[in-house]
């Protein structure tokens, strides 16, 4: 039985993505393919039971026969960092290990997937380095290739964990950067015994996110357009600048949302006028008559939170790129990408498998 560990350096690069096109593909080649996320930090309850909302996901996507409570058995909760900050927990790893054991009987491989980043869980015990000690799993990196910084933090995880550690799925990359890390990154990190097993390119539908579905993760008050809610977005920007610039990145980026602060007028006036998706205005501040008249008049939903701007800046990125099992068409467009851009059968080499 082979453990593969999905995980990356930062937050959001799109292992869930990863993770559903892994198992998808791997059940249609033949493979026993058990899921398993050691920690969750949205729970959600399902039924009696309390669980993580994007392991319940995966597990109803692929009608997995194992319990949900065995899929991801430790819930982490803002009471037990408390406690634990009071007193140390013991036998959470005991927990973890046992679920797994029953989660991997009779499969030919588990997918594990990490929630947030590599150095999540360390505080309890439970950092990606000792979980993967924990499962004897392989690690599979997904990270965003930006800059040449990427490469470094790669390299070194790579000298912390040594073998275990087989490769990296880089997603999210912008076109300019595809030609780049074929011809040059990828031989380059081989040499280093680190195997690039695909990069995916920046596709803006798998980030969309549904005007309703902000509304409902922000609790927003609609103030307008309470009929266009059915809009996508598939770009966010800050209205924190001059509105010069301003304008110039928003004609750059269709579909996009902004996100700003309920007295910048200016830039709420040149939003909706220039067919903005939707307006987020921040720290609870309500738009004058001539702004709602002006995005009745373009159909531009405005969006009223509490929160101030940084702040739903940073809840809008942890949507993006998560899937819900209304989201069926979403979902086999993002298992197609996987498909398509990852060496599958480089992979298997590396994980010793054989496909049926």
């Amino acid at each position: 039985m082979v453990t593969l560990y999905i995980t990356s350096i930062e937050r959001y690069t799109g292992k869930d993505l990863i993770t559903i096109g892994l198992i998808d593909r791997l059940r249609r080649d033949g493979f026993r393919v058990g899921y398993f996320k050691p920690m969750g930090h949205f729970p959600i309850k399902v039924e009696s039971m309390v669980t993580d909302k994007d392991a319940w996901l995966i597990h109803r996507l692929f009608e997995m026969e194992d319990a949900i409570e065995l899929t991801c058995p430790v819930i982490i909760t803002q009471d037990l960092i408390m406690q634990n900050y009071e007193q140390d927990i013991t036998g959470l790893g005991e927990r973890i290990e046992g679920a797994f054991k029953k989660i991997s009987d009779q499969k030919d491989i588990v997918v594990v997937s990490c929630d947030t980043n590599f150095s999540d869980g360390s505080s309890l015990g439970l950092s990606g380095s000792q979980l993967i000690k924990l499962l004897n799993a392989h690690a599979l990196f997904v990270e965003r290739y930006e800059s040449h910084s990427c490469i470094d933090f790669v390299l070194e995880i790579k000298k912390v964990l040594g073998g275990p550690m087989i490769g990296v799925v880089f997603n999210k990359v912008e076109a300019v950067y595809l030609e780049e890390l074929k011809g040059f990154v990828t031989p380059f990190l081989h040499r280093r015994d680190v195997e690039v097993f695909g990069s995916l390119p920046m596709d803006t539908s798998v980030g969309s996110i549904g005007v309703r579905e902000l509304v409902d993760h922000l609790g927003a008050d609609v103030v307008s357009g309470k009929d266009r809610l059915d809009r996508s977005v598939e770009n966010f920007l800050v209205g924190a600048m001059q509105v010069d610039k301003f304008i110039t990145y928003l004609l750059k980026r269709p579909s996009s949302a902004v996100i700003v602060g309920g007295d910048r007028t200016d830039i709420q006036l040149v939003a909706a006028e220039n067919n903005a998706t939707c307006l987020i205005l921040s720290g609870n501040l309500y738009p004058n008559e001539i702004i709602v008249a002006r995005a009745e008049a373009k159909g531009v939903p405005i969006l009223v939170v509490r929160d101030d701007t940084y702040t739903v800046a940073k809840n809008v990125e942890a949507m993006v790129g998560k899937f819900s099992l209304g989201e069926r068409e979403k979902i086999d467009h993002g298992i197609k990408l996987v498909d398509e851009a990852l060496d599958f059968k480089k992979l298997y080499k590396h994980l010793n498998l054989e496909s049926q």
